[in-house]
């Protein structure tokens, strides 16, 4: 008995409407098309009309902006790329596609499938990658982009015109470390598991951050990466004021330390504790 009503139940369900109707010819879907034609022509006139004064925009990363600063990362990017194109949108097996979904309640979402396609002007390299982003609508305004892809290749880019420029705030910080008498390479590695964690869960603009050990166990040298000198102190006053801080300097010996990048003065001043060179950026660039 129980198994005819779930069959039942399937059946029925399975006969009522769509809570969402799916349109590819539609005004909407037709917007978005022009959206990307004017995108890859470089004019934002057409995106400043279009999205709402009160539109909301989320990426992969779930970072969010407003409609000025929407307006500003666009911008960015034509001035990060190139020949920016997308493939035709007209419904063939390509992987692009353009849908607008109109649901019963009201809501109105456009989806685009694509591949972003331009040459980077500070790296001179050929990029493409598929993308997807959902558009939500408020009458004919699109009040929320939702972006679904990796963006790396846009900060990739923005680091190459840093360098170029001159202009990056990254700052790295290196050390030759020895290994003091009485401590062993497990030793090393199980504070390491430790201290770790420790700058995961305290330290999110600490995006870099390897120790490597030698053969025989008795150097240590780090590479550390932080967006910012602000972020570098906080690291080094998040350290201090820790457990690891007394740990660290029992473990290891200072031999030399490197301060790499545009350092703010208060960095400089926490460089001096820690005899630190401090050294500029004249080329390349900082991922």
């Amino acid at each position: 008995m129980k198994k005819f009503i779930l069959l039942f139940l399937l059946i029925s369900f399975s006969c009522q409407s769509p809570y969402g109707r799916v349109t590819t010819e539609d005004e909407k879907s037709q917007m978005i098309k022009t959206l990307f034609q004017n995108v890859s022509e470089e004019n934002i006139d057409y995106l400043k009309e279009i999205f709402s004064d009160d539109m909301e925009f989320i990426d992969s990363k779930e970072n969010t902006l407003d409609k000025d600063g929407f307006i500003a990362g666009v911008e960015n990017i034509f001035d990060l790329f190139d020949d920016i194109t997308f493939e035709e949108t007209d419904g063939d097996a390509t992987g692009s596609e353009i849908e607008t979904t109109t649901y019963e309640n009201g809501i109105v979402w456009t989806n685009i499938w694509n591949t972003f396609t331009a040459t980077g002007k500070y790296t001179g390299q050929k990029v493409s990658f598929p993308f997807h982003i959902s558009y939500q609508w408020k009458g004919d305004k699109i009040i929320k982009e939702v972006q679904f892809f990796d963006s790396s290749i846009f900060e990739k880019e923005m680091d190459a015109k840093a360098g170029i420029n001159g202009t990056s705030t990254k700052v790295i910080g290196l050390a030759e470390l020895i290994v003091n008498k009485g401590f062993n390479k497990k030793d090393v590695e199980n504070f390491m598991v430790r201290f770790t964690k420790f700058v995961r869960d305290t330290e999110p603009n600490t995006y870099d951050f390897g120790y490597f050990i030698s053969s025989n166990g008795k150097r240590v040298n780090l590479i550390e990466k932080y967006y910012s000198s602000e972020d570098f102190v906080h690291h080094l006053n998040n350290f201090e004021s820790s457990e690891f801080a007394q740990e660290f300097m029992t473990l290891f010996t200072l031999d030399k330390v490197i301060i790499s990048g545009d350092s703010s003065d208060a960095l400089k001043a926490k460089a001096k504790a820690y005899g630190a060179e401090l050294r500029s950026q004249v080329g390349g660039w900082i991922d």
